[in-house]
């Protein structure tokens, strides 16, 4: 089965733009659809809108024969029973799924890791050949824990994660693409080394922050009562996400991965000298 013509949606996140370059380098012919995104890609088609409109979504995936799905900050288990519904009155022939490295059903008492793992279930029960990808840590999220300037932590954060560069991971996802073998297929995606948060973040300030910054580990009831007093929603909402993350390990093998896809080989310091 050859794949040529591919809807991504949710292309105007972070690590959306690093899949679009590989999908465009590599002479695809792309829809990229979110609620605003730049048209950065003039050989492809841009269309704005919501993924929970009905028309909005067929305009988004009609013509395409795969689609790729990289969601953030929404319903996203209703988002994708969306997509499945119009990916199988379209003739879709493949959906890939970013995930997350942690999810798996004994997760799933965390709403988010829930809404990730029902997803999956969906897209693998839909009939249609799917890839699943659960990658590490972006280390295009390192300058998220900059805040005025000021390098913070959520809570201590002791486990070590395996971060991933997302160009590495939009090269593992287009030669997926490029070969029916790898589809029906759960991907782990982990990055050449292991470091915990702190550990990674000290290696970004050291390159791009120009003074001796150090990292404040900012304690979870501190960050509780702040949340209370400003009624920060946002702030409220995330704070059980890095509790889930201070005491769950990343789970899987990459050996699927190694073997269908390549091995990811950026490593931090390579990503900031280049970034």
């Amino acid at each position: 089965m050859i794949i040529k013509k591919v809807s991504i949606l949710g292309a105007s996140g972070m690590v959306a733009q690093k899949t679009i370059q590989a999908f465009d380098n590599a002479g695809f012919q792309l829809k990229l659809f979110a609620r605003s995104v730049e048209a950065k890609y003039p050989n492809q088609t841009v269309i704005k809108g919501d993924v929970f409109n009905y028309k909005d979504l067929e305009s988004a995936i009609k013509g395409s024969e795969a689609i790729h799905i990289t969601l953030r900050k929404l319903d996203e288990f209703g988002a994708v029973t969306r997509i499945v519904e119009v990916a199988k009155t379209n003739n879709v022939k493949l959906i890939s799924y970013v995930s997350g490295a942690t999810v798996i059903k004994e997760n799933s008492w965390l709403p988010f890791i829930e809404a990730k793992y029902k997803s999956e279930q969906l897209i693998k029960a839909s009939g249609i050949p799917y890839m699943i990808f659960r990658p590490s840590w972006f280390m295009e999220s390192l300058p998220l824990m900059i805040q005025d300037g000021k390098p913070k932590i959520m809570g201590k954060q002791p486990l070590k994660l395996q971060w991933i560069a997302s160009e590495d991971f939009g090269k593992l996802l287009v030669n997926g693409y490029q070969n029916s073998d790898c589809f029906n297929r759960e991907y782990n995606v982990f990055g050449p080394e292991a470091l915990t948060l702190n550990e990674a973040l000290e290696k970004y300030i050291k390159v791009k922050l120009s003074d001796n910054s150090r990292i404040t580990n900012t304690p979870f009831w501190l960050l509780k009562i702040i949340a209370f007093v400003s009624r920060n929603k946002q702030l409220n909402q995330t704070i059980p996400l890095f509790e889930f993350f201070e005491k769950t390990k990343e789970v899987g093998s990459p050996d699927t991965v190694n073997r269908f896809l390549g091995k990811p080989n950026t490593t931090l310091q390579q990503w900031l000298a280049s970034n």
